[in-house]
């Protein structure tokens, strides 16, 4: 039996949209949509309006059979509340506190199907692990690498929250010897080494004038994982979000940082936390 889920992957620059469909068999199929810019730093209307927008899209693709509304969604962030807890992360200031869920019911054609929030690194981790550049591997650390860096661990494919005490979304909240991990690793903080926007920076990655920067980049990346790798008990890091583009302009100081441990650059691209949404808000336990 096959379920059809209308899927959002909403990130600090942009909002993908698409629809899975969970099959029991594990033969799922993903459907990708429109990427839109998110608006992030707009008004709370206009946030709004355009989360509407980019859900309606994912239904219309999802069509009339559709189960529900999956959203993957960066953080601070109450998956369960459905409300946004983001301040001084360099987005989304404005909707701050707003339940998102009620304010996509009332902008869109869903009616009373459930629309339901995953957090994006564990979306993302989720699909790579099941059927992507974790698929087969036990212990899987995913480090989405975009506005924000995101972490997520997985133990069978299924993410696990805490290690030791330590909440695994929560580790880019670290510090390092350059500043919070955060704000330092993402594609924000390279953006701001280079002294461009945020939309500027895929052009800029490719500049030779660059390579030198984005090739530290991914070393101090790599010196702030190492540790973090040896504390999970990690068999392979995952790289995915907006810089995972330029991996071949990182990946080799990346990989001298961390040593053996393995290396890949995310295979699913787009359709991991589309997949892994739906995975985790709509799938039957595993």
């Amino acid at each position: 039996m096959v379920q059809v889920v209308a899927v959002l992957d909403v990130g600090g620059s942009s909002i993908k949209s698409g629809a899975v469909g969970l099959d029991d068999g594990r033969s799922d199929t993903i459907d990708i949509g429109t990427s839109l810019p998110t608006l992030a730093n707009e008004p709370a209307g206009i946030v709004l309006d355009r989360l509407a927008e980019s859900s309606q899209a994912a239904l219309d693709i999802a069509g009339p059979d559709a189960v529900g509304l999956a959203i993957a969604i960066c953080g601070p962030f109450d998956i369960d509340g459905g409300v946004s807890h983001m301040r001084g992360v360099h987005k989304f200031e404005d909707i701050y506190g707003i339940d998102l869920r009620e304010a996509i019911r009332a902008r869109t054609s869903i009616g009373e199907r459930p629309i339901r929030f995953a957090r994006d690194a564990e979306s993302a981790g989720t699909g790579e692990a099941l059927a992507g550049a974790g698929r087969g591997i036990d212990r899987v650390l995913t480090v989405t690498v975009g506005t924000g860096l995101g972490t997520c661990l997985t133990v069978d494919a299924r993410p696990v929250p805490v290690v030791g005490g330590q909440g695994i979304e929560h580790l880019g909240m670290r510090s390092t010897p350059w500043g919070r991990a955060d704000d330092v690793l993402s594609a924000y903080g390279l953006a701001k080494i280079l002294g461009i926007e945020m939309t500027e920076l895929p052009r800029a990655v490719d500049e030779p004038a660059n390579a030198a920067a984005v090739l530290d980049h991914g070393n101090r990346l790599g010196t702030f994982l190492a540790p973090v790798v040896e504390e999970l008990d990690a068999q392979i890091v995952v790289i995915g979000g907006g810089m995972s583009g330029a991996f071949d302009r990182f990946g080799t100081a990346l990989q001298a940082a961390l040593g053996s441990t393995p290396v890949r650059v995310a295979a699913l691209g787009t359709a991991a936390p589309l997949l892994g949404a739906a995975d985790l808000t709509f799938r039957p336990e595993r």
